[in-house]
């Protein structure tokens, strides 16, 4: 089930906390669950409707969704060090808000960007070190200090306060309704959707483990599409 966004944004001390409860596989479906619902969205949105702007310095739905994945690919090179324990290499002055925002973005660009972060959020958590400094932190302006597992969780609560800003777009005045996909209001395009299920309990009743040699994250349900032979170009 999603991370109770409202809980955590209300209380920030609490999403370090919370995330070294988590195993890693299950921090890893949070924040791919997140990314999940930027794909549900996007796919309902024609390219005109993501760059609308309902005002001069508003976000647009494209400006929201690639600064959100351009900070992905950013907190995803200080998990790998916070976890090798190499905090010294991370600089806080980098945390810039709205940097990355991109406004002339196509669907099919961001959808690429997606697809580019799900294979880096992977392929960290599959690769990641034995055993992993926990006790190395990187602050946060509002959340506090996080550890690896602490920068994933708000990675996850990231992507769902930015979909709230892209709902608030599609009900402002003026958007093109007219040109989308779909005429729906803004409830009805974020309708929970079909979830990723390689994270199942086992026959025992457990999660599968993301790190283990015949690894959660690799495995994909019977008939789920995967691109073949795709290769995602990293910006």
């Amino acid at each position: 089930m999603p991370l109770p966004l409202d809980e955590l944004v209300e209380n920030p001390e609490l999403v370090n906390q919370s995330a070294q409860a988590l195993e890693w596989a299950e921090l890893l479906f949070e924040f791919e669950h997140a990314l999940d619902d930027a794909t549900a969205l996007l796919l309902g949105l024609s390219d005109d409707q993501l760059r609308f702007k309902p005002a001069a310095k508003v976000f647009s739905i494209a400006e929201v969704l690639t600064h959100a994945l351009y900070s992905d690919e950013l907190f995803w090179s200080w998990i790998k060090l916070l976890m090798d324990g190499r905090r010294a290499e991370i600089d806080p002055a980098a945390l810039i808000g709205g940097d990355g925002a991109q406004p002339d973005q196509a669907g099919t660009a961001i959808a690429t960007l997606i697809e580019n972060v799900h294979l880096i959020a992977r392929g960290t958590i599959e690769l990641r070190p034995d055993p992993i400094d926990l006790h190395s932190t990187a602050p946060h302006p509002y959340f506090g200090e996080l550890n690896a597992k602490g920068w994933l969780m708000f990675m996850a609560l990231h992507h769902g306060m930015h979909l709230r800003q892209c709902e608030a777009v599609i009900d402002a005045p003026g958007f093109p309704r007219g040109t989308s996909k779909q005429s729906l209001t803004a409830e009805e395009y974020l309708q929970p959707r079909e979830r990723k299920t390689w994270l199942k309990p086992d026959a025992g009743g457990k999660r599968q483990d993301a790190g283990s040699k015949k690894s959660a994250v690799k495995k994909k349900p019977a008939g789920a599409k995967k691109p073949a032979g795709k290769r995602v170009t990293r910006r």
